[in-house]
């Protein structure tokens, strides 16, 4: 979700008036957060996840199901039970996220060192969606928590429950159907940062999104809602708000280093690898009632959060501020920046002359070329130094791939974190725990065997484009570097080796394998986890995208024409729900046999 402070946020001609200053305190304070933070040392490797999950209600007698707009009533009863509990292990952090039908949950502690909290990651995910449930079942039987990573038909129809009223006159963006009436009504941040946005951009949000081509497709086909729109573009499914983006549902995993040059090895190492998690969760092939001819959410997120003005548009090195990772962070990297991303030259010299590495400092000084999209005006002048508010605030209103995150001021015990962005959320908690614990460990095997995988930034960035294709983890090559050679494999080479290299699974099993101190349980889960990554990246196993258009394609009443209709969506979502909770085994994306020993206490 980003900072959240409470106040008035500032409206975007008030953020323009103050916009050097608001630079110079952040600039300032993340000079101080170096200078008192850089010699940490021997922090312990802590971690953990963060996952979105969505609220729908099911009509059965009419076959529809909509999005529930009910977060901000769920969220007060959550935080009231959490603060009951006193077993630590079984107690969630809630937060809301910017649509009023979705709840981010997080562990209530993070993950610590020991290899058993591997084993936990699945009973806390599963603990999340049963305390939600829980309360959603004391009022109807017809409403549950998923976890879907783009609602299907979102933005089509009569798609929310209650339902609210359509049309550029009921939203800031002028959206003819993403109204204001989804955002969260709990913080003041996310309709400042849609308002802002739009305010920064000078016009509508425009997301273009290429249809599935069908055998009775339309040719052109023409999204007839914004006939209107200059932005339309023929064979292309349109979204106009940056609601369309903010709706969809992600994983994330962070890390905290045990140092800060350990947190910038870590980041460069991970660089490469967020493509390959990319395309391995991808989870997103229906956009607005249509079947795409991409897999993943990215992309589409990218294009609706864009804040750029049309004349920074047309400029080829200015991207999304939600983008893919820009810069390697460590000098040893320096050349593998090869694009040319704009910096603010006078934040840069400030942070050589102030010690921080020259790399690192054109890191920052890109994050600075950014507007803050957000200021709560109670913090725009800090009453002392002791927060570092204007810099986090700017680092959280920057998503990329990956966000390298300083210990913030006014905290001693957090270190210096990585936060690994790009993966869509899974619909079980099996597929999200094994993601996650997958990524975990491969920074211990980058750390313990000294591997390099990094390439160049404009390699990891045609990577990422092609995560997106339809299929790609069966169908696409991705730049990989294997030793000192930098060459183009499937994912089944990388996950599963080849001649040139032994693959990321089997370094992982290695590991695991040197370890002594992994009890039987953990042993036993890990292994099941890295099946799945294995066999869905040699194809024997589907991603959820593909698992979701083959459903779509093979429905009874799918007409061939890219269409999702209310009644196949409805039929598709309740599947999902049956398979989430445990009602109906689903061999195309998990074998009946993986099951694990997770549980919520490590050992």
């Amino acid at each position: 979700m980003g900072l959240l402070s409470e106040g008035r946020p500032l409206k975007w001609t008030e953020i323009k008036d103050a916009l050097k200053q608001i630079r110079t305190y952040g600039v300032d304070q993340l000079i101080q957060v170096y200078h008192k933070c850089k010699n940490r040392q021997r922090d312990a490797f802590t971690w953990g996840d963060e996952v979105e999950l969505t609220l729908v209600r099911f009509d059965h007698e009419n076959k529809k199901v909509q999005l529930l707009l009910k977060a901000h009533k769920l969220l007060p009863a959550l935080h009231k039970l959490n603060e009951e509990i006193q077993d630590e292990a079984c107690r969630i952090a809630w937060h809301p996220e910017a649509c009023d039908f979705v709840v981010e949950g997080v562990p209530f502690q993070p993950y610590g060192f020991l290899p058993s909290h591997f084993n936990t990651v699945e009973a806390n995910m599963r603990l999340r969606r049963e305390q939600v449930q829980k309360l959603l079942a004391e009022q109807s039987d017809c409403d549950f928590i998923l976890n879907i990573a783009a609602f299907p038909r979102y933005g089509q129809g009569e798609y929310t429950h209650p339902a609210i009223e359509y049309g550029s006159s009921h939203s800031v963006e002028e959206s003819l159907c993403f109204p204001d009436s989804l955002i969260s009504p709990i913080h003041p941040r996310t309709k400042s940062l849609s308002e802002n946005t739009h305010e920064r951009r000078q016009g509508k949000a425009s997301v273009n999104i290429p249809i599935f081509k069908d055998s009775s497709t339309p040719s052109p086909f023409r999204d007839n809602l914004f006939k209107d729109d200059p932005n339309l573009k023929d064979d292309h499914i349109h979204l106009d708000s940056t609601a369309a983006g903010w709706g969809c549902c992600c994983l994330q995993v962070t890390f905290q280093a045990e140092s800060f040059e350990g947190s910038l090895r870590l980041y460069d190492q991970l660089i490469p690898l967020c493509p390959i998690m990319l395309c391995l969760s991808a989870a997103c092939p229906i956009w607005r009632g249509y079947l795409s001819d991409v897999d993943c959410r990215w992309n589409i997120i990218s294009a609706a959060a864009d804040d750029r003005t049309a004349v920074e548009r047309q400029q080829e090195n200015i991207l999304s501020r939600y983008g893919p990772t820009p810069f390697y962070l460590t000098d040893e990297k320096r050349h593998l920046n090869d694009l040319d991303f704009p910096v603010c030259d006078d934040v840069v010299q400030k942070l050589i002359s102030q010690g921080i590495p020259e790399t690192l400092s054109r890191h920052f000084g890109h994050l600075f070329v950014r507007d803050p999209l957000v200021i709560i005006e109670e913090f725009l002048h800090p009453k002392d130094d002791s927060n570092s508010y204007h810099f986090e605030n700017l680092n959280s209103l920057v998503w990329n791939t990956l966000r390298l995150k300083p210990p913030p001021l006014d905290d001693d015990l957090m270190g210096w974190r990585v936060e690994f962005r790009p993966m869509d959320i899974q619909m079980t908690d099996f597929g999200n725990a094994a993601l996650t614990v997958f990524v975990a460990l491969m920074t211990r095997v980058i750390l313990t065997y000294n591997l390099d995988f990094a390439i160049p930034i404009s390699q990891v960035n045609e990577n990422m484009n092609r995560a997106h294709h339809r299929d790609s983890a069966r169908q696409e090559k991705f730049y990989f570097r294997c030793g000192n050679e930098i060459s183009e494999m499937y994912m089944n080479e990388i996950i599963n080796g080849n001649n040139d290299f032994p693959g990321l699974v089997p370094l992982t099993r290695q590991y695991i394998g040197e370890r002594e101190d992994i009890d039987a349980d953990t042993r036993f889960t890990i292994e099941q986890y890295l099946l799945l990554v294995s066999k869905r990246a040699a194809g024997t196993l589907m991603t959820n995208a593909s698992w979701i258009r083959q459903f779509v394609l093979s429905h009874a009443s799918y007409k061939q024409d890219s269409v999702v209709t209310e009644e196949i969506q409805y039929d598709l979502v309740r599947k999902m729900e049956q398979i989430s909770n445990g009602h109906e085994d689903c061999p195309q994306i998990r074998q009946s046999n993986m099951e694990t020993h997770t549980d919520l206490h490590a050992e």
